[in-house]
């Protein structure tokens, strides 16, 4: 096995390894096909976020979407609706991994530039990126960053702040993670005590 088929494998394990993550925390949850929806994605992929170079834009959606097929096999006609179906929930999730993919690619940009010499607070961070950006020619990223005005300037701090910490070694956990997992922790403990198998 070359070096490519190797990375491509560790990929495709990671990338499996975060699906199953995602169903299982949907199922701790106590959460059925039906309740398969952008929102219960968005926070499962919270909780199965792995703090690693790239997490964000080598996500495996197909992974995903084939892990909650198996395990919910049933959820896309739970969640048809007239305003919506299946696909909807994926559109949404897809913009969900976009937008954090989109901030992790701006904090990586970012630790390329001396530390004195990186904004801090938000709307710097976004004049910043945006300027990046431009400089660049990346134009549909920067029609992106300017579409979410300040907010890719907090996203990419986040990130950054994320990536910063886990190079030097030192444990630290998102935010929307942390909620996650005591959501998880708390349902857990209440099934355990209402006497439900988990």
């Amino acid at each position: 096995m070359n070096d490519q088929e190797s990375k491509q494998q560790a990929e495709s394990t990671t990338g499996n390894e975060v699906a199953r993550a995602i169903v299982d925390f949907m199922s701790d949850c106590g959460l059925g096909d039906a309740d398969v929806n952008a929102g219960h994605l968005s926070f499962a992929v919270e909780f199965a976020y792995k703090p690693l170079p790239r997490f964000w834009r080598d996500f495996d959606m197909e992974a995903l979407v084939e892990a909650i097929s198996e395990r919910f096999p049933n959820w896309r006609s739970a969640v048809e609706k007239p305003d919506g179906n299946a696909d909807d929930v994926l559109r949404e999730v897809e913009e969900v991994l976009h937008s954090n993919a989109f901030d992790e690619a701006n904090a990586e940009m970012m630790m390329g530039v001396p530390k004195h010499a990186r904004p801090t607070e938000w709307q710097a961070a976004a004049d910043w990126i945006c300027a990046e950006l431009r400089k660049r020619n990346l134009d549909a990223e920067l029609r992106f960053a300017e579409r979410r005005g300040k907010r890719c300037g907090e996203g990419a701090l986040q990130e950054l702040h994320c990536l910063e910490r886990v190079a030097s070694g030192i444990q630290f956990e998102r935010i929307g993670t942390s909620v996650a997992r005591t959501w998880r922790n708390r349902v857990l403990a209440e099934r355990r005590k209402a006497g439900q198998t988990v």
